[in-house]
């Protein structure tokens, strides 16, 4: 990102930030702590517990993928860490899009793994005891977020689309709560039904997409911290 990106970002969120004030503890039985933005292995954001994160965009039109930046020279792509002000010791996950036409459907998406894999596969976190998920967003551009939990190698797999919800982001950096028995997914999906129960026993990757539906030209940012099952 070039100084005048980071001077917009820099005003932008300083504007926001006067009421925003929350501090992740340790992780703990009431609380799971999936990504909080503050580690960083081998150059890139990992989550709390070392999993990989990844940014990557799909489209419906393949001549019109979306554009999007994260962290620069980092492959596979990964989500930028950013601060509110340069002296404060929190840090967020940030990337820009552009989301090109003609499309019926186009996002880019921020993956979030639990923990690192293991000989090639993904460990699983029992989740389902928890009844929310919280993050803080930050977002333009977009008029909906969509979030989905996933279990891959665990018997959960599904090609068209995993348990999910969308939200509508308002205005500045908020906390938006999400009970975890809302997740489903959408009702045109008729190949693969998973039971989202089964998904949160076995889950292994939170992402968290900005997209539209019948598209229209659009550029934003997304801004992503504090990502936590809470019971």
């Amino acid at each position: 990102m070039g100084r005048q990106g980071k001077w917009r970002l820099t005003a932008t969120a300083l504007a926001l930030a006067g009421a925003w004030v929350w501090a992740v503890s340790a992780q703990s039985t009431d609380k799971l702590v999936y990504a909080d933005f503050e580690q960083i292995v081998d150059g890139r954001a990992v989550s709390a517990r070392g999993g990989a994160m990844q940014l990557f965009g799909y489209s419906e039109n393949p001549t019109r993928p979306p554009a999007f930046r994260g962290a620069p020279s980092v492959d596979p792509p990964a989500p930028e860490l950013v601060r509110i002000k340069p002296d404060d010791p929190n840090r967020l996950g940030k990337f820009d899009f552009e989301l090109l036409t003609p499309n019926q459907w186009s996002g880019v998406t921020l993956e979030i793994k639990g923990q690192p894999d293991q000989d090639g596969r993904s460990p699983r976190d029992d989740v389902s005891a928890y009844k929310t998920l919280s993050m803080q967003v930050f977002a333009t551009g977009v008029a909906t977020v969509r979030v989905e939990v996933l279990s891959r190698g665990w018997q959960q797999d599904t090609h068209t689309a995993n348990p999910q919800i969308t939200f509508l982001p308002k205005q500045g950096l908020n906390t938006y709560r999400v009970e975890l028995k809302k997740f489903a997914q959408p009702s045109w999906v008729t190949d693969t039904r998973i039971d989202p129960k089964d998904v949160l026993k076995n889950l292994t990757a939170v992402t968290i997409s900005a997209y539209c539906d019948e598209c229209r030209p659009i550029k934003g940012m997304l801004i992503v911290d504090n990502v936590v099952f809470e019971k």
